[in-house]
């Protein structure tokens, strides 16, 4: 499709800003896009008072070279889109053990934890911690290698709140498996552990200990089981540290940290522009979209936004490509 030149690999941003011209500067500015690699370079570009908008952002950073080395860029943009996900910094449960060399915080320490341990059906069971679709695909994945789970989670099963029961079961059967366990698989004194799963509601982890041993506490007693693994998916929170007090004040509560449930970005719901800052979009789980299918939506309504906007400025060039643009004569 010919989009590839938009792209630069191995590239970190450290730093965007939105930078406020006066009008000496509108009327006789020169902006210069640096090196973005070691082979290239932009060429500088003067500008008249029409050129660029009062305010534009400022994009900072650096790209990772073949040698290892950093070289340094800086961007000028009129838009700046936020699509970096959610998965930065996970929800830890702060309990005594969690350190351990067996507990995980991430799906894709899964695979390799399972190869590594060589775990089977004679193993120990994989302990896994939360209600959300991250948990439910690490017990997917667990229950297709043939690997007992022992499942902890604090809600209820008919809680209105758990993802399952949000979720169509036409469109996500293998989710709706997973809830069904968790229904009919539940933990009594009567039953004990089933062979391949055991659900664990109304329960939270009180410790890990160094012999793998994991406490268990639900309202009335307290459970020690016999683990391999532990993976606590509870949650993440994005790192928008290159943004202005790490973008908090973007959220719907400004005195909340960025938190995909909780404390979403708050946006325009048709142009996913953010509410607190003009030219500034956002996408993804940063503004609660946790689905693949939803992107889609998020980079579609952008786009035309910012189309209809080049349009209306006479910037969009029409006539299949090769015309002049609106307003030129």
């Amino acid at each position: 499709m010919g989009l590839q030149k938009n792209f630069v690999d191995n590239t970190y941003v450290t730093s965007v800003m939105k930078l406020h011209r006066n009008k000496k500067e509108t009327d006789n500015c020169e902006v210069r896009t640096e090196m973005t690699n070691s082979d290239q370079e932009l060429p500088e570009k003067e500008c008249g008072s029409s050129a660029l908008p009062q305010s534009i952002w400022e994009v900072r950073g650096y790209q990772r070279v073949c040698n290892g080395s950093h070289v340094p860029f800086c961007l000028f943009a009129e838009n700046v889109v936020l699509a970096t996900g959610a998965s930065d910094s996970p929800v830890k449960l702060d309990v005594e053990g969690e350190d351990l060399p067996y507990v995980f915080h991430c799906i894709s320490d899964l695979g390799m934890a399972m190869s590594k341990q060589n775990l089977s059906r004679s193993s120990d069971p994989v302990l896994i911690v939360g209600a959300g679709l991250s948990a439910a695909d690490a017990i997917l994945c667990t229950y297709n290698n043939n690997i007992s789970i022992i499942h902890v989670f604090r809600k209820r099963v008919d809680d209105p709140s758990l993802i399952f029961k949000q979720l169509p079961k036409t469109l996500y059967p293998e989710y709706h498996k997973t809830y069904h366990m968790m229904c009919t698989q539940s933990y009594s004194a009567a039953t004990g552990l089933y062979p391949d799963y055991t659900s664990f509601p109304e329960h939270c982890v009180v410790s890990f200990k160094p012999d793998k041993n994991c406490i268990l506490e639900s309202a009335n007693s307290l459970k020690v089981f016999k683990i391999s693994i532990a993976l606590v998916l509870i949650g993440t929170h994005p790192n928008l540290f290159f943004l202005k007090n790490q973008g908090q004040y973007l959220g719907l509560n400004p005195k909340k940290p960025i938190s995909c449930r909780q404390n979403p970005i708050d946006i325009h719901p048709y142009t996913f522009e953010c509410t607190k800052e003009d030219n500034l979009f956002a996408m993804g789980p940063l503004i609660g979209d946790n689905f693949v299918r939803f992107l889609k939506g998020g980079a579609l309504g952008i786009s035309s936004c910012l189309a209809k906007r080049h349009k209306k400025k006479g910037k969009l060039i029409v006539n299949e490509g090769g015309g002049e643009s609106p307003g030129s004569k």
